[in-house]
């Protein structure tokens, strides 16, 4: 599964050339039929970097009013039952590059220590709701200690919310430092939808009986648009000495890509679609 994430190189060697008779490839002349010398030379740093993380991408851009656009086949059913093929499409659609990977990876040390208030502050919106605070009246799965016995009770430092706050910052912490190119990666993230769901991906746990989460997916969405705005301004706030513009802008837009890609490893468990 790895090798399908891993970044490839690019043969820039040819020349485009649509497939399509009377048609040219974007900025290209159509007035000759034979097609123009080319001019070999490696990929530069800039160009591998922009190299899809899979290998089912044909992001040939054709101008529009000079080549049909090209459809890829996609099998509805396929991306249900296997998740290297939904991570391919996923990442095709919203084109996350291994320059996406790169960019994240840059920003990680200047924004690592937003975590810890941002977990704090995460359950603090959630304790402010009756249907979002009442999820963890609920055992927690791996949490034997003593739980409250009415909803009055729960407080931000009870054990099971502290226990819940580490799991949090892992995942956060991993948001910012994973391989990508990595097809463990986004089996991790696949099993944090699944467990959310009163499924546990898990065997140990199915083993030892016990309980994973039951949340519901419309306040893991709310979650996950509130974290976003999070990490988003910890990005923007960054100074220009340390991260200029044209990086935040990359960054921020990075950080949306792999977090619509975990909505969607939510989503996928709870629509079935």
């Amino acid at each position: 599964m790895e090798s399908q994430f891993s970044a490839l190189s690019l043969d820039i060697s040819e020349p485009l050339v649509c497939p399509f008779p009377g048609h040219s490839a974007a900025g290209k002349s159509s007035k000759s039929s034979s097609p123009a010398p080319s001019t070999s030379h490696s990929p530069t740093a800039t160009e591998s970097s922009q190299t899809p993380l899979h290998s089912a991408s044909s992001h040939t851009d054709y101008a529009p009013s000079s080549c049909p656009m090209f459809t890829q086949e996609v099998d509805p059913l396929l991306i249900k039952t296997s998740l290297e093929d939904r991570i391919a499409y996923l990442t095709d659609f919203l084109n996350f590059t291994s320059r996406d990977a790169e960019i994240i990876s840059k920003i990680a040390p200047s924004v690592h220590d937003v975590i810890p208030p941002m977990v704090d502050g995460m359950y603090a919106k959630l304790f402010e709701f009756d249907i979002t605070k009442k999820v963890f009246m609920n055992r927690n799965q791996g949490f034997d200690g003593p739980l409250p016995q009415t909803l009055e009770d729960l407080t931000l430092d009870n054990a099971q919310i502290v226990f819940r706050k580490v799991f949090m910052k892992a995942w956060a912490r991993r948001v910012l430092t994973a391989d990508y190119s990595n097809g463990k990666t986004w089996a991790y993230m696949d099993k944090v939808g699944i467990m959310h769901t009163g499924a546990s991906p898990f065997k140990h746990q199915r083993t030892m009986g016990i309980a994973p989460l039951n949340v519901p997916y419309r306040d893991i969405a709310l979650m996950l648009g509130w974290i976003q705005t999070v990490l988003h301004s910890a990005i923007l706030q960054l100074p220009e000495s340390q991260c200029p513009a044209s990086e935040k802008i990359e960054a921020v837009a990075a950080i949306n890509k792999v977090l619509w890609i975990q909505n969607d490893l939510f989503s996928r468990h709870y629509i079935g679609d």
